[in-house]
């Protein structure tokens, strides 16, 4: 059985304590592994991105340099991110937004995203951004993926510390920190951009930015990741409804 399902099954049973809306996530995902349309679940390919994370990245801070191991909830929606695929094993889902509360390794988890997607998801000069509304915020999973890469042997062999990025050879790629001067961010060719504490941010240019820079990349991967927030009718009020519907088209927002 996968982390996946094992997640789903343990919300729906009662086991896990979730919400409704997550509770409805899980049925959706668990329908969509049993009967397939479009798009099918491939475990190798989910195993792939979570195995690389677990071998490669380590903790950062705290217990530094052990290796990470992702909870259950981690794994699940992992899998559930990467392993979705059409017959040209492309994703489904080129978004995630996480929400949860602090600390339950939020840097951690995305610095760990970024160099799975940077160096394990066979893109072509893949360009990774961690986004924040300050460049201070934004350099918080960028310093966490640098470490990471410190902390690894075969990371630290294989990729180099720029000035103002982490560069990865092999594909001619890199990881780099970048705050809301959207002046800066026109003419991005994005493969994967984290949005550190979406709730916070006020003016969704940053947010329609990015999405526009991952217009002509095959497969990108937005990954929102934030606590719950103050700032009402901003872009995570906009965007939450929507994560939901993604799911499933033809559902609505009264149907949450």
């Amino acid at each position: 059985m996968t982390s996946l399902e094992r997640y789903c099954i343990g919300v729906l049973d009662g086991e896990i304590v979730a919400c409704h809306r997550i509770k409805q996530v899980c049925e959706m995902l668990l329908e969509d592994m049993t009967c397939p349309g479009e798009f099918h679940f491939d475990h190798e390919i989910a195993s792939r991105h979570i195995q690389f994370i677990e071998t490669f990245c380590k903790i950062p801070s705290g217990k530094l340099g052990a290796p990470l191991r992702l909870e259950l909830f981690q794994k699940a929606r992992l899998e559930a991110i990467f392993g979705f695929v059409d017959d040209a094993n492309l994703r489904r889902f080129n978004e995630a937004l996480i929400i949860e509360g602090r600390k339950n390794g939020k840097t951690t988890e995305t610095a760990a995203v970024e160099l799975d997607l940077l160096i394990n998801d066979a893109e072509g000069s893949p360009q990774i951004y961690n986004v924040a509304t300050k460049l201070d915020q934004a350099k918080l999973g960028y310093n966490a993926a640098v470490k990471m890469r410190t902390l690894s042997p075969l990371l630290a062999k294989h990729t180099r510390k720029r000035t103002a990025d982490l560069y990865f050879p092999l594909n001619m790629g890199y990881i780099k920190a970048m705050a809301s001067n959207t002046s800066s961010m026109d003419g991005l060719d994005v493969h994967g951009a984290t949005i550190d504490e979406l709730a916070a941010i006020k003016n969704r240019d940053i947010y329609d930015l990015v999405k526009q820079g991952m217009g002509a990349r095959r497969q990108p991967l937005l990954f929102t990741i934030t606590t719950n927030g103050f700032v009402r009718g901003g872009i995570f009020d906009a965007q939450y409804p929507v994560s939901y519907t993604h799911l499933r088209a033809h559902e609505t927002p009264e149907h949450l």
